[in-house]
């Protein structure tokens, strides 16, 4: 993958709109947005408080999301994006909406709160068909290159689920590992290619495309993607639990434990967890913990 993150500069020379920045707390976790709702301004993309550092900024910033319709897709990457505009609204500390357009007439909305207790932030995405005609084959996609402190890649070990045990279910049309290429919802990537991966070690991430095929004019479909951080994997299930996400990845790093997370829900597939009984989460969380010190104990031999 470092050939990969060499590309990244070329990548970005893309055309970029004028972007605000800002820094959104839950007062457990700190996010920075640009104004198209990529992460990573101001040197934030996703932050635990108390946790290890930032899990998404310390190497490439190979990060974004795009929408596409009519065959034709839009994307930012890397805090550079190829919108046809962009707007950032402040509403307070843990709240914000980023409003974009596109030149296949689609406006997408992201709009930011906390969930589960802080240690998530909701994402409620709405893709409306703003233009005269219809909008067909309606895409959104979402990467990110997961660098988790303190090994940032090589100590990291990443999860994907794609909707069902099989890999990509419903709405969620691909999936990969692999986050080192511009979020265009019209191109799959072909590594790590629409397979499911459980602690799959290495310097890796999740891309996922989603479909909503077509959208009358007016029409719109809405959405939620969930991003945060827990100190153990059994918590940050918990949290993801309690929001119902039904797709999702993961990733921690060996030496620290702290994991990090983002999902989709709304999607029309059941919730890929359970909430957890107090005292079973208690008896996952031992379980995660013979499991990290196992693993410590492989890499050490």
């Amino acid at each position: 993958m470092n050939a990969a993150k060499a590309l990244v500069g070329a990548l970005m020379a893309i055309g970029s709109i004028a972007a605000s920045a800002a820094t959104l707390t839950t007062g457990s976790i700190e996010m920075g947005l640009f104004a198209d709702g990529g992460l990573g301004s101001g040197g934030v993309g996703i932050n635990l408080v108390g946790g290890p550092g930032d899990a998404i900024t310390p190497g490439c910033l190979c990060e974004g999301w795009g929408a596409a319709a009519n065959g034709t897709g839009s994307y930012t990457y890397g805090g550079s994006n190829t919108f046809s505009s962009a707007v950032y609204t402040p509403i307070d500390a843990s709240h914000a909406k980023s409003v974009v357009t596109t030149s296949t007439g689609l406006q997408i909305t992201h709009e930011y709160s906390p969930a589960a207790g802080g240690k998530l932030f909701s994402v409620a995405v709405t893709i409306k068909n703003i233009g005269a005609a219809l909008a067909t084959d309606v895409r959104y996609a979402r990467t990110l290159d997961w660098d988790v402190p303190p090994g940032h890649f090589s100590d990291d070990f990443s999860t994907i689920y794609g909707g069902s045990p099989t890999g990509p279910a419903g709405k969620v049309f691909s999936t990969s590992l692999d986050p080192f290429a511009v979020p265009d919802p019209m191109v799959s990537r072909a590594s790590f290619h629409d397979v499911n991966a459980t602690d799959a070690p290495g310097d890796l991430g999740g891309y996922f495309i989603l479909k909503f095929g077509d959208l009358a004019a007016g029409e719109e479909v809405t959405f939620n993607t969930f991003i945060g951080a827990d100190f153990t994997t059994a918590a940050l299930i918990g949290d993801l639990a309690s929001v119902g996400v039904e797709a999702y990845s993961y990733t921690f790093d060996n030496d620290a434990g702290v994991t990090y997370a983002w999902g989709f829900a709304g999607l029309g597939l059941p919730p890929v967890f359970e909430t957890p009984e107090p005292g079973s989460l208690a008896l996952v969380a031992l379980a995660g913990l013979g499991l990290a010190a196992s693993r410590r104990r492989k890499l050490a031999a």
